[in-house]
Order: C-alpha cells, then sequence, then structure tokens
C-alpha cells in the first residue's frame, strides 16, 4: 500500500527498506556514502511537488474541454511536423464493416430534449437556432467553448486556412474517412483544414447513418447543413409513427439525445464570406452552402424550406413589368418545376443561378458532379456506387474518392 505524506520532509524520504538513507535537511547534517540512496529520493520529492505545481497552475489557466482533449491527444500520438488526417479520424478508412465501432452515446434517448418538447407540442420539426449561419461565426463560438484563448492558438496554427465542402454522404462512413484524408494528404500537406462543411444528407440509404452522424457531430470545426433526408430522420427519431413503421428509419434508434439535438440545429444554410476565403485571391463573392439549391429571384431570407432541400429543376416563368426604365417589359423569373406537368421544359437550377454568391449544393446524384460559374453541385452519387466528391477553398479544387461497392440503387 502506498505511504501517505503529511509534510514536505516527509515526501523526501523513502520507504524502502532497500536503501535505508535520508537526504539531509538541514546545513552541515552528514551526506551517506551511497549517492543513489541520497540522490534518488530528493529527486523524487523535487518532481513530484514540480509537477503538482504546474498541473494546478496549468488547469487553473486554461480550461480544456473533450474536444480540446481530442486534439491534443491525436497530435501527439502522430509523427511529423503535423498529424494526418487519419490520425484524427477515429480509424482507419478500410472498408471492412469490423472496422466500425460506433463509441457508446453519452446519453440514453430520452425524448426529453427541447427538439422532442417542439415536435410533441406543435407535431411538425423544430425550427434550428440559426436558419442562415455564418462560417465565421461558427468557428468563432466553437473555439471559445472549446479551447479558450491559449489553446486555440496553437491549435489553429496545425491548421491550413483551406476549406473542405463535402457533397451527399449518405451513411458512407468509410468513403467520408477516405475522402477527407485524400484531401488533406494530397491538396493540404497532410494538414487539418480550417473547417470541413457538408451539404447535408449525412444519412438513409448507406450503411452507417447514425455513425456518420455521431462523428461528423463529434469532430473540431466539422458543420453540416440540413438536407431532406436529415429531415425525414430527425421526424422519424422524433416519434413519427408513420416513419418508424418503414425498415429504412429502424437505424434512427441507435441515435441519441445529443445526435438528435444536434440534428435539430442544423442551418439551412451557411455562408463563407470572402475574408474567409482570402480575398484579393478569391474574386467569386461570398459561398453558401446549401443542401438542394435557392430560387434566384428571392433573398436569402425569403427562401422557402422545401426549396432549400428539395429542388432539382425550375419552370422559367415570364414577369411583367410596366415600369419605363425597363427595357424589356417581360423579365424571366423561376419557380419550382413539378414533373407530373408534362408541358413543362425543365431547367437545372445551378443554371439559372447567377450570383452573386457562388453557391455549392448536393441533392442532383443523377446530374452528378455540376460546375456552372456561380453554382457547383458535389452530388456525385456514392451510395449509388460511384463517387464521393468534396471541393477544396479558396482553390475550387475537386477531389472524390470511388464507392466501395452499390449500397442502394439509384431510382429512375
Amino acid at each position: 500500500m502506498m505511504k501517505s505524506y503529511s509534510t514536505f520532509k516527509d515526501v523526501t524520504r523513502t520507504s524502502s527498506h532497500h536503501l535505508r538513507h535520508f537526504v539531509p535537511h538541514k546545513t552541515g547534517a552528514t551526506v551517506p556514502v551511497n549517492t543513489v540512496g541520497k540522490a534518488l529520493p530528493w529527486l523524487t520529492g523535487v518532481f513530484l511537488l514540480g509537477t503538482t505545481c504546474c498541473g494546478f497552475v496549468f488547469l487553473k489557466s486554461h480550461r480544456v474541454t473533450a474536444a480540446g482533449r481530442e486534439i491534443i491527444e491525436a497530435r501527439n500520438a502522430a509523427s511529423g511536423s503535423f498529424p494526418a488526417y487519419s490520425t484524427i479520424l477515429a480509424s482507419s478508412s478500410r472498408r471492412d464493416e469490423s472496422n466500425v465501432v460506433r463509441s457508446p452515446p453519452r446519453s440514453s434517448r430520452t425524448y426529453s430534449t427541447d427538439a422532442d418538447k417542439y415536435y410533441k407540442k406543435f407535431n411538425k420539426l423544430p425550427i434550428p437556432h440559426v436558419m442562415h449561419d455564418n462560417l465565421d461565426r461558427m468557428i468563432s463560438t466553437e473555439s471559445r467553448e472549446s479551447f479558450g484563448d491559449f489553446l486555440n492558438a496553437r491549435e489553429t496554427s496545425k491548421r491550413s486556412n483551406k476549406i473542405l465542402i463535402v457533397g451527399d454522404v449518405h451513411g458512407c462512413l468509410h468513403e467520408l474517412k477516405s475522402l477527407v484524408d485524400k484531401a488533406s494528404n494530397e491538396h493540404n500537406g497532410g494538414m487539418l483544414f480550417r473547417a470541413v462543411v457538408l451539404v447535408g444528407d449525412l444519412c438513409n440509404k448507406g450503411p452507417y447513418s447514425s455513425e456518420v452522424i455521431q462523428f461528423v457531430r463529434e469532430q473540431p470545426y466539422w458543420y453540416a447543413i440540413r438536407g431532406n433526408h436529415d429531415n425525414a430522420a430527425l421526424e422519424a427519431a422524433l416519434g413519427d409513427t408513420e416513419r418508424l413503421s418503414r425498415e429504412q428509419y429502424s437505424w434512427v434508434k441507435e441515435l441519441s439525445d445529443e445526435d438528435v439535438e444536434w440534428m435539430a440545429n442544423l442551418p439551412y444554410t451557411i455562408r463563407i464570406s470572402m475574408d474567409r476565403l482570402m480575398f484579393p485571391y478569391w474574386r467569386s463573392g461570398d459561398v453558401l452552402v446549401v443542401h438542394a439549391g435557392l430560387l434566384p429571384n428571392i433573398g436569402i431570407e425569403e427562401q422557402n424550406i422545401k426549396t432549400m432541400v428539395t429542388v432539382r429543376a425550375f419552370k422559367a416563368m415570364h414577369k411583367h413589368d410596366t415600369t419605363e426604365e425597363s427595357s424589356n417589359n417581360a423579365l424571366l423569373y423561376y419557380e419550382n418545376y413539378d414533373p407530373s406537368q408534362i408541358d413543362q421544359t425543365p431547367i437545372p437550377w445551378a443554371n439559372a443561378w447567377t450570383g452573386p454568391e457562388l453557391v455549392i449544393f448536393g441533392h442532383d446524384a443523377k446530374r452528378g458532379t455540376q460546375v456552372q460559374t456561380h453554382a457547383i453541385g458535389l452530388d456525385s452519387g456514392c451510395v449509388y456506387g460511384n463517387k464521393l466528391t468534396g471541393i477544396i477553398l479558396p482553390e475550387k479544387k475537386l477531389v472524390s474518392v470511388d464507392a466501395a461497392k452499390v449500397y442502394c440503387p439509384i431510382k429512375d
């Protein structure tokens, strides 16, 4: 049993009967001939006192949360100047099922979150705290809450200024990890990205929906948009009996309260400012990340949720303008395309978007990767056996990885 010490003088003693010596406490005391017996207990006492004091000062000065510890531990475990992204990614990107281990939820599902209460009262999905968020605000808030000023400065120094935006994941966890690892190693010097943003539809159709949600939620400086499949899964998790009766939503029972509350507060758009993208090198205006698309003839605050999570195409309309300043009294505007009306000619919404923002979106796997002047689509159909695609800003570098297999057939 370890001996307890009541004074520092006791600490300098050794309980070992092998040495049978003390370090002298008073000037002029006799020094034993056995130098090992003399030095070892003295150094032990100094070491214990020093580490105790330093640890106390550090903990009083800097608050380190779980997110901060994860970053520090991963960095210490990595080799070289910067950690490979695969070190941060909890497990390797090998595609065997035994490699996916879901860590225990931080709490069991109590159905008492704010999102649950809202759904029970109004029988509809809760509106996120911030419908249209800003990446600068999100990064600043997380930095303060997770690291504090001192650790945040050190943590930020290990990240580049680049931002990675990832297309529709649909539960393809292995491919998500592989894509981020590839983007980091091949286009970011092995460094962490300043932020990773997912365009929504994290779940459904693929094999690891709940694991993707938990994984993304727990990564520092990873953010996501709400997509139509995220909304559907959230409805099931909150108690929608019709959805819960379907096999495709059985996985929502694996979600924790933290998962559900996090999903309920995902924004519908995230704005990335020109300053964040290193203006004047970036001259494409702000970037807006949305799941599906936006109507070009209305402002961001007026956008309909259904449009933002489901639109793929528009129908062109004409609106008469009676003002004298107009040289053409038939101004073009757009409405959502209704495929049931066969007399309409669909226009991909990205073709109709003229800026000034560059919109990065997903949702349209049939058209695949789309690159227009003011709109870039990233849904390249990973869950359908094609690819998972991302884009690195500010250089607009597209990067992709192949799907391991066809997880779900694409509908005609």
